[in-house]
Protein backbone atom coordinates (compact mmCIF):
# COMPACT_ATOMS: atom_id res chain seq x y z
CA UNK A 1 0.00 0.00 0.00
CA UNK A 2 1.15 3.55 -0.71
CA UNK A 3 2.78 5.54 2.10
CA UNK A 4 2.23 8.91 0.41
CA UNK A 5 1.11 11.28 3.13
CA UNK A 6 -0.83 14.50 3.59
CA UNK A 7 0.07 16.95 6.35
CA UNK A 8 -2.77 18.44 8.40
CA UNK A 9 -2.89 20.74 11.39
CA UNK A 10 -4.83 19.10 14.20
CA UNK A 11 -7.40 21.89 14.04
CA UNK A 12 -8.29 20.57 10.56
CA UNK A 13 -9.18 17.12 11.88
CA UNK A 14 -10.43 17.75 15.45
CA UNK A 15 -13.83 18.42 16.97
CA UNK A 16 -13.43 19.59 20.54
CA UNK A 17 -15.63 18.44 23.45
CA UNK A 18 -14.02 20.23 26.39
CA UNK A 19 -17.45 21.14 27.79
CA UNK A 20 -17.68 17.50 28.95
CA UNK A 21 -14.82 18.00 31.42
CA UNK A 22 -15.52 18.41 35.13
CA UNK A 23 -13.10 17.79 38.02
CA UNK A 24 -13.88 15.98 41.25
CA UNK A 25 -11.84 16.52 44.41
CA UNK A 26 -10.08 13.60 46.11
CA UNK A 27 -12.65 13.61 48.89
CA UNK A 28 -15.52 13.70 46.39
CA UNK A 29 -14.06 10.69 44.61
CA UNK A 30 -13.72 8.78 47.86
CA UNK A 31 -17.45 9.23 48.54
CA UNK A 32 -18.33 8.71 44.87
CA UNK A 33 -16.75 5.29 44.26
CA UNK A 34 -18.31 3.29 41.46
CA UNK A 35 -17.73 1.42 38.21
CA UNK A 36 -17.03 4.21 35.69
CA UNK A 37 -13.41 5.23 34.93
CA UNK A 38 -12.38 8.73 36.04
CA UNK A 39 -9.67 10.06 33.70
CA UNK A 40 -7.03 12.71 34.19
CA UNK A 41 -4.02 13.78 32.14
CA UNK A 42 -2.21 10.49 32.84
CA UNK A 43 -5.14 8.13 32.32
CA UNK A 44 -7.53 6.46 34.76
CA UNK A 45 -7.04 7.76 38.28
CA UNK A 46 -10.20 6.46 39.95
CA UNK A 47 -13.62 4.87 39.43
CA UNK A 48 -16.83 6.80 40.17
CA UNK A 49 -20.59 6.28 40.29
CA UNK A 50 -21.62 8.37 37.27
CA UNK A 51 -20.35 9.29 33.79
CA UNK A 52 -20.34 12.37 31.53
CA UNK A 53 -19.00 10.83 28.30
CA UNK A 54 -20.50 7.91 26.42
CA UNK A 55 -18.72 6.60 23.32
CA UNK A 56 -15.20 6.69 21.89
CA UNK A 57 -13.10 9.83 22.39
CA UNK A 58 -9.43 10.74 22.40
CA UNK A 59 -8.11 12.32 25.60
CA UNK A 60 -4.99 14.49 25.30
CA UNK A 61 -3.09 15.81 28.31
CA UNK A 62 -3.56 19.56 28.81
CA UNK A 63 -1.14 19.70 31.71
CA UNK A 64 0.87 17.27 33.80
CA UNK A 65 4.26 15.64 33.93
CA UNK A 66 3.70 13.36 30.94
CA UNK A 67 3.85 16.39 28.60
CA UNK A 68 7.60 16.54 29.23
CA UNK A 69 8.24 12.80 29.48
CA UNK A 70 8.78 10.66 26.38
CA UNK A 71 8.11 7.52 28.47
CA UNK A 72 4.47 8.46 29.16
CA UNK A 73 1.83 8.84 26.41
CA UNK A 74 0.11 12.23 26.09
CA UNK A 75 -2.94 10.80 24.32
CA UNK A 76 -5.20 7.82 24.87
CA UNK A 77 -8.49 6.43 23.61
CA UNK A 78 -11.36 6.20 26.10
CA UNK A 79 -14.33 4.13 25.06
CA UNK A 80 -17.64 3.48 26.79
CA UNK A 81 -18.98 5.42 29.75
CA UNK A 82 -16.51 7.52 31.73
CA UNK A 83 -15.78 10.83 33.49
CA UNK A 84 -12.92 13.26 32.66
CA UNK A 85 -11.43 15.95 34.88
CA UNK A 86 -10.21 19.32 33.57
CA UNK A 87 -6.63 18.22 32.86
CA UNK A 88 -7.28 16.45 29.55
CA UNK A 89 -8.70 17.72 26.25
CA UNK A 90 -11.58 15.64 24.85
CA UNK A 91 -11.61 15.37 21.05
CA UNK A 92 -12.80 13.33 18.08
CA UNK A 93 -11.42 13.24 14.53
CA UNK A 94 -13.31 13.81 11.28
CA UNK A 95 -13.22 11.70 8.09
CA UNK A 96 -9.67 12.81 7.25
CA UNK A 97 -8.08 10.83 10.06
CA UNK A 98 -8.54 7.62 11.99
CA UNK A 99 -8.79 8.60 15.67
CA UNK A 100 -6.68 5.71 16.90
CA UNK A 101 -4.00 6.35 14.26
CA UNK A 102 -3.92 9.99 15.37
CA UNK A 103 -3.48 8.86 18.97
CA UNK A 104 -0.53 6.63 18.07
CA UNK A 105 1.02 9.39 15.96
CA UNK A 106 0.71 11.98 18.73
CA UNK A 107 2.35 9.68 21.24
CA UNK A 108 5.22 9.13 18.79
CA UNK A 109 5.71 12.89 18.25
CA UNK A 110 7.98 15.24 20.22
CA UNK A 111 5.49 17.94 21.27
CA UNK A 112 7.73 19.83 23.71
CA UNK A 113 7.88 22.84 21.37
CA UNK A 114 4.13 23.32 21.84
CA UNK A 115 4.23 23.03 25.65
CA UNK A 116 4.47 26.17 27.78
CA UNK A 117 5.75 26.43 31.34
CA UNK A 118 8.43 24.31 33.01
CA UNK A 119 7.31 23.97 36.61
CA UNK A 120 3.73 23.38 35.42
CA UNK A 121 3.79 22.26 31.76
CA UNK A 122 0.67 23.06 29.74
CA UNK A 123 -0.55 22.17 26.27
CA UNK A 124 -3.25 24.75 25.51
CA UNK A 125 -6.06 24.15 23.04
CA UNK A 126 -4.53 26.79 20.76
CA UNK A 127 -1.11 25.15 20.72
CA UNK A 128 -2.62 21.69 20.33
CA UNK A 129 -4.44 22.86 17.21
CA UNK A 130 -1.17 24.08 15.65
CA UNK A 131 0.50 20.66 15.76
CA UNK A 132 1.00 19.12 12.33
CA UNK A 133 0.90 15.40 11.54
CA UNK A 134 1.46 13.47 8.32
CA UNK A 135 -1.39 11.11 7.45
CA UNK A 136 -1.20 8.28 4.90
CA UNK A 137 -4.37 7.24 3.08
CA UNK A 138 -7.14 6.25 5.47
CA UNK A 139 -6.93 2.58 4.47
CA UNK A 140 -3.25 2.55 5.46
CA UNK A 141 -4.06 4.28 8.76
CA UNK A 142 -6.65 1.61 9.50
CA UNK A 143 -4.22 -1.23 8.74
CA UNK A 144 -1.56 0.24 11.03
CA UNK A 145 -4.17 0.65 13.76
CA UNK A 146 -5.24 -2.97 13.29
CA UNK A 147 -1.68 -4.20 13.87
CA UNK A 148 -0.97 -2.00 16.89
CA UNK A 149 -4.42 -2.53 18.41
CA UNK A 150 -3.76 -6.27 18.65
CA UNK A 151 -1.10 -5.41 21.25
CA UNK A 152 -3.29 -2.83 22.96
CA UNK A 153 -6.15 -5.30 23.26
CA UNK A 154 -3.90 -7.75 25.07
CA UNK A 155 -2.61 -4.95 27.29
CA UNK A 156 -6.19 -3.92 28.13
CA UNK A 157 -7.15 -7.50 28.96
CA UNK A 158 -4.20 -7.67 31.35
CA UNK A 159 -5.19 -4.33 32.89
CA UNK A 160 -8.68 -5.65 33.57
CA UNK A 161 -7.29 -8.83 35.10
CA UNK A 162 -5.01 -6.79 37.35
CA UNK A 163 -7.93 -4.59 38.42
CA UNK A 164 -10.07 -7.64 39.26
CA UNK A 165 -7.26 -9.17 41.31
CA UNK A 166 -6.68 -5.89 43.17
CA UNK A 167 -10.39 -5.67 43.90
CA UNK A 168 -10.41 -9.22 45.25
CA UNK A 169 -7.65 -8.39 47.74
CA UNK A 170 -9.32 -5.12 48.78
CA UNK A 171 -12.73 -6.75 49.21
CA UNK A 172 -11.22 -9.48 51.37
CA UNK A 173 -9.47 -6.89 53.56
CA UNK A 174 -12.66 -4.89 54.05
CA UNK A 175 -14.74 -8.00 54.72
CA UNK A 176 -12.36 -9.24 57.41
CA UNK A 177 -10.96 -6.08 58.99
CA UNK A 178 -13.61 -3.39 58.42
CA UNK A 179 -16.85 -5.40 58.58
CA UNK A 180 -15.27 -8.01 60.92
CA UNK A 181 -16.59 -10.96 58.92
CA UNK A 182 -13.40 -12.98 59.13
CA UNK A 183 -13.37 -16.79 59.43
CA UNK A 184 -15.00 -17.77 62.72
CA UNK A 185 -16.38 -14.31 63.47
CA UNK A 186 -19.74 -15.84 64.46
CA UNK A 187 -18.12 -17.24 67.62
CA UNK A 188 -16.10 -14.15 68.51
CA UNK A 189 -16.55 -12.00 71.59
CA UNK A 190 -16.51 -8.24 70.97
CA UNK A 191 -15.29 -5.54 73.34
CA UNK A 192 -15.81 -1.84 72.63
CA UNK A 193 -16.93 -2.65 69.09
CA UNK A 194 -13.88 -4.74 68.08
CA UNK A 195 -13.10 -8.46 68.42
CA UNK A 196 -11.56 -9.50 71.71
CA UNK A 197 -7.76 -9.62 71.47
CA UNK A 198 -7.61 -6.96 68.76
CA UNK A 199 -6.14 -3.56 69.63
CA UNK A 200 -5.22 -0.19 68.16
CA UNK A 201 -1.49 0.33 67.61
CA UNK A 202 0.68 2.93 65.90
CA UNK A 203 1.77 2.42 62.30
CA UNK A 204 5.33 2.66 63.62
CA UNK A 205 4.79 -0.53 65.63
CA UNK A 206 3.80 -2.31 62.41
CA UNK A 207 6.99 -1.26 60.60
CA UNK A 208 10.62 -2.31 60.45
CA UNK A 209 11.40 0.63 58.13
CA UNK A 210 9.45 3.90 58.08
CA UNK A 211 11.58 6.52 56.39
CA UNK A 212 11.75 9.28 53.78
CA UNK A 213 14.06 8.70 50.84
CA UNK A 214 17.26 10.25 49.53
CA UNK A 215 18.08 13.44 47.64
CA UNK A 216 19.38 11.74 44.49
CA UNK A 217 22.19 12.70 42.13
CA UNK A 218 20.24 12.37 38.88
CA UNK A 219 22.15 10.89 35.96
CA UNK A 220 20.41 9.13 33.07
CA UNK A 221 23.54 7.00 32.66
CA UNK A 222 23.69 6.13 36.37
CA UNK A 223 23.53 2.48 37.37
CA UNK A 224 21.22 3.19 40.32
CA UNK A 225 17.49 3.98 40.07
CA UNK A 226 15.19 6.22 42.09
CA UNK A 227 11.40 6.47 42.11
CA UNK A 228 9.43 9.64 42.81
CA UNK A 229 5.79 10.55 43.39
CA UNK A 230 5.26 10.25 39.63
CA UNK A 231 5.58 6.49 40.09
CA UNK A 232 2.70 6.37 42.59
CA UNK A 233 -0.25 7.39 40.45
CA UNK A 234 -2.36 4.32 41.21
CA UNK A 235 -2.32 1.40 43.65
CA UNK A 236 0.63 -0.26 41.94
CA UNK A 237 3.98 1.54 41.89
CA UNK A 238 4.92 2.17 38.25
CA UNK A 239 8.64 1.88 37.58
CA UNK A 240 8.44 3.48 34.10
CA UNK A 241 8.83 7.01 35.49
CA UNK A 242 11.87 6.11 37.64
CA UNK A 243 15.14 7.88 36.84
CA UNK A 244 18.80 6.96 36.84
CA UNK A 245 21.02 8.35 39.59
CA UNK A 246 24.44 7.81 41.20
CA UNK A 247 24.04 8.48 44.93
CA UNK A 248 24.67 5.43 47.13
CA UNK A 249 22.02 4.46 49.66
CA UNK A 250 21.67 2.10 52.60
CA UNK A 251 20.63 -1.47 51.74
CA UNK A 252 17.41 -1.19 53.74
CA UNK A 253 16.29 1.65 51.43
CA UNK A 254 16.29 -0.61 48.37
CA UNK A 255 12.68 -1.28 47.42
CA UNK A 256 11.52 -4.87 47.80
CA UNK A 257 8.39 -6.71 46.73
CA UNK A 258 5.37 -5.78 48.84
CA UNK A 259 6.74 -2.49 50.24
CA UNK A 260 4.26 0.35 50.76
CA UNK A 261 5.20 3.81 49.42
CA UNK A 262 3.40 7.06 50.27
CA UNK A 263 3.50 10.41 48.43
CA UNK A 264 4.57 12.87 51.11
CA UNK A 265 5.05 16.29 49.45
CA UNK A 266 2.95 18.69 47.40
CA UNK A 267 -0.71 18.92 46.53
CA UNK A 268 -2.94 16.62 44.53
CA UNK A 269 -0.75 13.58 45.20
CA UNK A 270 -0.17 14.07 48.93
CA UNK A 271 -1.10 10.94 50.89
CA UNK A 272 -1.46 8.73 47.82
CA UNK A 273 -0.45 5.17 48.61
CA UNK A 274 0.98 2.44 46.39
CA UNK A 275 2.52 -0.98 46.71
CA UNK A 276 5.67 -2.36 45.09
CA UNK A 277 5.02 -5.39 42.88
CA UNK A 278 8.20 -7.32 42.12
CA UNK A 279 11.81 -6.79 43.14
CA UNK A 280 13.90 -3.94 41.74
CA UNK A 281 17.65 -4.23 42.43
CA UNK A 282 19.54 -0.97 42.97
CA UNK A 283 16.29 0.98 43.25
CA UNK A 284 15.39 3.41 46.02
CA UNK A 285 12.98 6.34 46.53
CA UNK A 286 13.43 10.10 46.77
CA UNK A 287 12.83 12.46 49.68
CA UNK A 288 9.23 13.18 48.63
CA UNK A 289 8.26 9.55 49.25
CA UNK A 290 7.92 7.65 52.52
CA UNK A 291 8.63 3.92 52.63
CA UNK A 292 6.74 1.74 55.11
CA UNK A 293 7.97 -1.87 55.36
CA UNK A 294 6.14 -4.45 57.45
CA UNK A 295 7.66 -5.93 60.61
CA UNK A 296 6.77 -9.53 61.51
CA UNK A 297 4.23 -10.75 62.44
CA UNK A 298 2.51 -7.93 60.50
CA UNK A 299 2.19 -9.07 56.88
CA UNK A 300 3.22 -6.80 54.00
CA UNK A 301 -0.20 -7.11 52.35
CA UNK A 302 -2.10 -6.50 55.56
CA UNK A 303 0.03 -3.39 56.18
CA UNK A 304 -0.51 -2.08 52.64
CA UNK A 305 -4.30 -2.49 52.69
CA UNK A 306 -4.47 -1.03 56.20
CA UNK A 307 -2.64 2.11 55.03
CA UNK A 308 -4.70 2.17 51.83
CA UNK A 309 -7.87 2.22 53.95
CA UNK A 310 -6.37 5.24 55.77
CA UNK A 311 -5.49 7.08 52.54
CA UNK A 312 -8.34 9.68 52.75
CA UNK A 313 -7.13 10.62 56.23
CA UNK A 314 -3.49 10.93 55.10
CA UNK A 315 -4.59 13.15 52.19
CA UNK A 316 -5.96 15.67 54.67
CA UNK A 317 -2.99 15.66 57.05
CA UNK A 318 -0.65 17.87 55.05
CA UNK A 319 1.08 20.73 56.88
CA UNK A 320 2.41 23.88 55.26
CA UNK A 321 1.46 26.25 52.46
CA UNK A 322 -1.15 25.23 49.90
CA UNK A 323 1.40 24.58 47.16
CA UNK A 324 4.00 22.80 49.28
CA UNK A 325 2.32 20.71 51.93
CA UNK A 326 4.19 17.94 53.73
CA UNK A 327 2.92 14.68 55.14
CA UNK A 328 5.44 14.29 57.92
CA UNK A 329 6.96 10.99 58.89
CA UNK A 330 5.79 11.59 62.45
CA UNK A 331 2.19 11.89 61.25
CA UNK A 332 2.40 8.51 59.52
CA UNK A 333 4.21 6.69 62.31
CA UNK A 334 1.87 7.97 65.06
CA UNK A 335 -1.32 7.16 63.14
CA UNK A 336 -3.39 4.47 64.85
CA UNK A 337 -4.53 1.30 63.09
CA UNK A 338 -6.33 -1.81 64.26
CA UNK A 339 -4.14 -4.88 64.85
CA UNK A 340 -5.95 -8.23 64.70
CA UNK A 341 -4.63 -11.38 66.29
CA UNK A 342 -1.52 -12.80 64.59
CA UNK A 343 -3.18 -15.95 63.28
CA UNK A 344 -5.83 -13.92 61.41
CA UNK A 345 -3.17 -11.72 59.80
CA UNK A 346 -1.25 -14.84 58.78
CA UNK A 347 -4.40 -16.37 57.26
CA UNK A 348 -5.02 -13.17 55.28
CA UNK A 349 -1.42 -13.13 53.97
CA UNK A 350 -1.63 -16.73 52.75
CA UNK A 351 -4.73 -15.89 50.70
CA UNK A 352 -3.49 -12.58 49.29
CA UNK A 353 0.09 -13.59 48.44
CA UNK A 354 -0.92 -15.72 45.39
CA UNK A 355 -3.07 -12.80 44.18
CA UNK A 356 -0.06 -10.50 44.50
CA UNK A 357 2.18 -12.98 42.67
CA UNK A 358 -0.32 -13.27 39.82
CA UNK A 359 -0.37 -9.46 39.45
CA UNK A 360 3.45 -9.42 39.26
CA UNK A 361 3.34 -11.92 36.38
CA UNK A 362 0.73 -9.83 34.56
CA UNK A 363 2.79 -6.65 35.03
CA UNK A 364 5.85 -8.37 33.54
CA UNK A 365 3.74 -9.53 30.60
CA UNK A 366 2.48 -5.97 30.16
CA UNK A 367 6.00 -4.60 29.96
CA UNK A 368 6.93 -7.09 27.24
CA UNK A 369 3.82 -6.28 25.18
CA UNK A 370 4.46 -2.53 25.46
CA UNK A 371 8.09 -2.94 24.34
CA UNK A 372 7.02 -4.97 21.31
CA UNK A 373 4.31 -2.47 20.34
CA UNK A 374 6.60 0.53 20.78
CA UNK A 375 9.28 -1.16 18.67
CA UNK A 376 6.81 -1.64 15.80
CA UNK A 377 5.10 1.76 15.99
CA UNK A 378 7.76 4.06 14.42
CA UNK A 379 8.63 1.48 11.77
CA UNK A 380 5.01 1.16 10.68
CA UNK A 381 4.45 4.91 10.58
CA UNK A 382 7.63 5.61 8.64
CA UNK A 383 6.84 2.95 6.05
CA UNK A 384 9.92 0.86 6.94
CA UNK A 385 7.54 -2.05 7.58
CA UNK A 386 4.97 -2.71 4.90
CA UNK A 387 1.33 -2.87 5.90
Amino acid sequence: MSMETTVYKLEDIFDNYDYLRKPLSSMERESFKGEYPYYGAQGIIDYVQEYRCNGEYMLIAEDGENLMSRSQPIALIANGKFWVNNHAHIVRTNELANMRYTCYALNHLDITGFVTGSAQPKLSQGNLNKIKLAFPPIVVQERIVEILSAYDNLIEINNKRIKVLEQMAENLYKEWFVRFRFPGYENEEFENGIPKGWKYCTVESFSVVLQRGISPNYDDEGDLTVISQKCIRQNIMDIKEARGQTKAFKPELNLVDGDTVICSTGTGTLGRIGQVYGNYPNTTFDSHVTLVRAKAPIGKHFLYWTLKEMQPWFMNMGIGSTNQQELYRSTIKNAKALKPRDEIIDHFEKIVEPIHTRIVLLINNQENLIKQRDYLLPRLMSGKLEV
